[in-house]
Parts: C-alpha cells; sequence; structure tokens
C-alpha cells in the first residue's frame, strides 16, 4: 500500500477511535462496545507491533487482559482474513474442544473498513515461554510439548462433526492451487517447487486422514502454565482445515534445520505419533509416513509463497529448510 493511501487510512481510523467506534485500531482508545462489556479503570502495560497486527496487555478490575488488534492504517486482506478466521475459530471452534487455549472474551468484526480486534486473558504472569528452556535436554523436551499438544489438536478434530462447510478439507482445490502457484513460480528452488506440485495429489490421497491445522506452529505459539498444568496452544490466524502431518512437517521442517532435524527429529517423530495413537487415532507406520511427506510438500509451496510475497532473510532460511527436507524424501 502506498504511503499517501496509508496515511489516509491511519487517519480515518485514528477518528474513529476518538469517536468510539470499533473495531480498536489502537491500544489506548477502546471503542465504547469494548468498553460497555468490560468497564471501569485499565492500565496498559505493554504494547508492541507484529505482523500485520498490534498487541497490548493491560491491568483493570476484570484480571489482566490482551488485546490484538489489526495496526492501525492497515488494510491489506489476508491480515483481515487471518483475524476472521481466529475469531471464528475461538467463538465457534475452540470450546467444543478440550485443547487448552486462551478463551476469547470479546472481539468485532468491520469488513468494510478491514479492521478487527480480538481480546482474552492475559497469560503472561501465570506461564513460560520457550525462553524458559536454556539446555539442549531443555529444548529438546519442550519440543516434545509441542508435539503432544499437536497431536491434541489434531486428535481432538479429527473427524469431528462440526467441521462442515469451509473447515472442511477440499484436496482438490488445493492441488488446483498448487499447480496454478507452481506453473507462474519463478523464484529460488523453482524445480522443487514444480515437483512438489506435480506430486501433491499422489501424495494427498495415500494420506487421507485429515482434520484441522494449526497452520503457524512454532516455539512461541505455545505457553507453558507455571503450575505445571499442560501448555496451551495460541495465534489461530491461519488454523484451516488440512492433513495433520502439514503441522508436523512445519514443526521438523520450516522452523528446524538440517541439523536440527538430525538431532531431535526422531523424538519429536516419537511423542506426536505416541500421543496420536494415545488419543484415539492409530495410523500405520506407512500412513505416518505418507502424512509427513505430503506435510513436506505443502509446506515447500506455502514457504515458497510467501518468500515470494516477503522476501527476506527468515523466510529465506526456512525456504531452504523445507526444500533441503524434500530432497532427503528422494
Amino acid at each position: 500500500m502506498n504511503g499517501p493511501r496509508r496515511l489516509s487510512h491511519w487517519l480515518e481510523d485514528f477518528r474513529a477511535a476518538r469517536r468510539g467506534d470499533g473495531p480498536a485500531s489502537f491500544a489506548r482508545w477502546w471503542p465504547r462496545h469494548l468498553r460497555a462489556a468490560f468497564p471501569g479503570p485499565r492500565r496498559l502495560t505493554e504494547q508492541w507491533a507484529g505482523d500485520g497486527a498490534s498487541f497490548a496487555r493491560y491491568d483493570t478490575p476484570h484480571g489482566p487482559l490482551f488485546l490484538k488488534c489489526l495496526s492501525a492504517g492497515e488494510r491489506e486482506g489476508r491480515y483481515f482474513r487471518r483475524f476472521r478466521r481466529e475469531i471464528e475459530y475461538l467463538r465457534d471452534l475452540a470450546p467444543l474442544v478440550d485443547v487448552p487455549h486462551a478463551p476469547l472474551l470479546h472481539a468485532e468484526l468491520d469488513a468494510a473498513r478491514r479492521r478487527a480486534h480480538l481480546l482474552t486473558p492475559d497469560l503472561t504472569a501465570r506461564t513460560w515461554g520457550w525462553g524458559r528452556f536454556q539446555t539442549e535436554a531443555e529444548r529438546e523436551g519442550g519440543l516434545h510439548d509441542i508435539a503432544r499438544l499437536l497431536a491434541h489438536f489434531h486428535a481432538a478434530w479429527a473427524g469431528h462433526s462440526a467441521l462442515k462447510g469451509v473447515w472442511t478439507w477440499q484436496p482438490d482445490a488445493v492441488c488446483t492451487e498448487a499447480a496454478e502457484f507452481a506453473h507462474a513460480y519463478g523464484g529460488p528452488h523453482a524445480p522443487a517447487v514444480q515437483q512438489a506440485a506435480a506430486q501433491l495429489p499422489d501424495l494427498l490421497a495415500a494420506a487421507p486422514h485429515w482434520g484441522l491445522v494449526h497452520g503457524d506452529i512454532h516455539a512461541g505459539q505455545v505457553v507453558w502454565p507455571r503450575d505445571g498444568s499442560p501448555p496451551l496452544l495460541l495465534d489461530y490466524g491461519q488454523v484451516h482445515p488440512g492433513l495433520p502431518g502439514e503441522d508436523l512437517a512445519h514443526l521438523l521442517t520450516v522452523r528446524l534445520d538440517a541439523g536440527e532435524r538430525a538431532r531431535y527429529g526422531d523424538g519429536v517423530r516419537a511423542a506426536y505419533w505416541n500421543e496420536v495413537a494415545r488419543r484415539g487415532l492409530d495410523l500405520t507406520p506407512a500412513e505416518q509416513m505418507a502424512q509427513e511427506r505430503a506435510g513436506i510438500a505443502l509446506n515447500l509451496l506455502a514457504t515458497a509463497r510467501q518468500a515470494q510475497r516477503e522476501p527476506g532473510e527468515g523466510v529465506s532460511a526456512a525456504l531452504e529448510n523445507v526444500v533441503q527436507a524434500w530432497r532427503d524424501l528422494r
């Protein structure tokens, strides 16, 4: 978005915030509906900006609260779609399963202006993040926790009756989109991207088990309660119907480099598949391998798309990681 247009949108959001119109765009100005739902004084304790969103923490009479909103002036459709998906998941689906998460307390969407916010409890004082793990053994244990939490999420949604409409897996549409992208793609590792797209129909057919996928699993999306209760899974902006192997492959091949994968991979897989089986979704070793193969292809295509849209050192490294894992399959 060009500078003058973004400034115009920022001023529009500023004026709306001063009037009390929602959704929220600024940490210090809550819209009237949010103030009415959570009346009383509030103290802003922290605020920061991330990829397409702004965040704030508060002390309030209702307990510590966490606000996530689209950054002022932002109108990009994909960021709004992430918010809408996260709100719909937290509102309509998350209460139906026992996967630990921060519950949705308030949300507002404005499709015309592409504005959105959501409010949850602030868990900062009650949880630990990934930074708690200092040694290699602790980090490996943390990865196993994440794998087991993913397994819980996938098993809870396998065959769930609530997965209808937009929450239904559409492999034909996924393959068509992948083929169109690969045909037009001219970025780094184009041969690998084209191979993954060409093989995707067979890979998906060999891995028929599906449910909901988190879509962006990494260590920053999990927090560990200080009282020792099970970890919580956060940030559902990219949740979608898909194969469990997509999340497992994302954790192993996008977030870990080849050396880390060699050290931790077998243990992470064992923790994941053992927990999946314990929760009633028992796949054979061949079915497990089919899930991971399909997941690597899906992550290769998704990461190449992200690298093309948002070139940068981090996403380039992630693309290198997943391309290496794809080559290791051959």
